[in-house]
C-alpha cells in the first residue's frame, strides 16, 4: 500500500473513532466507499480478524507481507491498550502523510536529471548518425543500448537500495552503513528515533512497563541499531536500572537524547519528553529530505556533465583517429 493511502486510511479510521463510531461501523462505511484494492483488503482482513474475535492490533500483525509494518501494529497495540485509538491513528496518519510528501520531493528532484540524462545519451549519438555508414538504423541501435545501460543501473540501484533497507530494519550491520550514506543517512536516523519515540510516547500512554515499551519502541523504529540498543535498554531496566543509563549502554542512542531522558525520569515528564523528541525529529527527518531534495538533482548535473565531457573527448578521439589513418593511407 501507498504511504499516501495509509495515510487517507488512517486519517478516516481516526475521524470515525474520534466520533465514538464502533470500529466495526467505521469499517463498514469506509467498506462501502470506492477505494483502492490494498485500502479495501487491508479493511477486509481487519474486519476478518475483528470478527474471529481478535484485537486491532493482534489482527494487524496477522496481515500479508506489505500490508502494514511493525511501527503500525506497535502504536495501535499502545492507542488500544490505552483506550486513544482514534489518536494512535492520527499519529499514523501523520507519520504516512510526511513518508508520502518526502517520497514526492525525491521523485521531482530527480526528473530534471533524469530528462538531462536522457538528453546526454541521445545528443552525442547524432553526428555518428550522420556520417556513420549504418545511418538511422546504427542511431537507434546505440541509443537504446545506452539508454537500457542507463536504465538497467537505476533499476539495480533501487533494488540495492530496498533489499538494504529491508536488512537495515531488522540488523545492525546494514543500519549503520546506510546511515552513513550521505544526505540520505540522515534522514533515516531521524525517521527512526521518530518512530521509535512516537512508539515509546503512546506506550507510556498505556501504562505498559517501561521495558515494554522500549521492545515495541525498537520494533516500531525500523532500524537494526535501536531495535538491538532496545532490547538490550529493556533487559538492563529489567535488571533495575534507570531508562536513561538503560539506553545510553548500548551506545546507539545520541548523548543529547539520553540526557534528555535523565532529566524528563528527574522531573517525571519522560511522556512529554517522548512525544517532543518525535516532533522535532520528525522535523529533522523532513528537513533533511528537503536538503536531499536540493542537492540530489545537484549531483545528477555533475553525473551527467562527467558523461557529456566523457562522450565529447571520446568523439574527438575517434575523429583525430580517423584523420591520423587517413593520413597514413594518403
Amino acid at each position: 500500500m501507498k504511504n499516501a493511502d495509509k495515510a487517507g486510511l488512517y486519517r478516516e479510521l481516526a475521524k470515525l473513532t474520534g466520533a465514538d463510531f464502533h470500529l466495526d461501523r467505521s469499517l463498514s462505511l469506509l467498506l462501502g466507499q470506492k477505494k483502492p484494492p490494498a485500502v479495501h483488503e487491508w479493511l477486509e482482513h481487519l474486519r476478518q480478524g475483528l470478527a474471529a474475535g481478535r484485537g486491532v492490533a493482534e489482527a494487524v500483525r496477522g496481515f500479508p507481507p506489505g500490508l502494514a509494518a511493525d511501527m503500525e501494529a506497535a502504536l495501535i497495540e499502545a492507542g488500544e491498550r490505552s483506550g486513544r485509538l482514534a489518536q494512535a491513528f492520527t499519529h499514523l496518519a501523520c507519520y504516512f502523510a510526511s513518508a508520502a510528501e518526502a517520497a514526492r520531493k525525491a521523485r521531482g528532484a530527480l526528473v530534471y536529471p533524469l530528462v538531462l540524462a536522457h538528453v546526454a545519451v541521445v545528443l552525442p549519438e547524432i553526428p555518428r548518425a550522420i556520417s556513420d555508414e549504418a545511418g538511422a538504423a546504427g542511431f537507434a541501435a546505440a541509443v537504446l543500448g545506452r539508454l537500457g545501460l542507463l536504465w538497467g543501473g537505476l533499476l539495480a540501484l533501487a533494488l540495492l537500495w530496498r533489499r538494504a533497507a529491508r536488512a537495515a530494519a531488522l540488523h545492525a550491520g546494514p543500519d549503520l552503513w546506510l546511515g552513513r550514506v550521505p544526505l540520505l543517512g540522515a534522514a533515516r536516523r531521524h525517521w527512526a528515533l521518530a518512530r521509535f519515540c512516537q512508539v515509546f510516547h503512546s506506550g507510556l500512554l498505556a501504562a505498559l512497563r517501561i521495558s515494554e515499551c522500549c521492545r515495541l519502541a525498537g520494533a516500531a523504529a525500523q532500524s537494526g541499531r535501536l531495535r538491538a540498543g532496545a532490547e538490550q535498554a529493556a533487559r538492563a531496566v529489567e535488571r533495575g536500572e534507570t531508562l536513561a543509563l538503560a539506553l545510553a549502554e548500548p551506545g546507539v542512542f545520541e548523548p543529547h537524547f539520553v540526557n534528555a531522558v535523565a532529566a524528563a525520569e528527574e522531573s517525571g515528564g519522560l511522556d512529554e519528553e517522548m512525544s517532543r523528541w518525535a516532533r522535532a525529529e520528525q522535523a529533522d527527518a523532513e528537513a533533511a529530505v528537503d536538503r536531499a531534495a536540493a542537492w540530489l538533482p545537484k549531483a545528477g548535473y555533475a553525473l551527467v556533465v562527467v558523461y557529456v565531457v566523457w562522450r565529447i573527448f571520446e568523439m574527438a578521439a575517434g575523429y583525430f583517429g580517423q584523420i591520423g589513418r587517413l593520413l597514413e593511407t594518403a
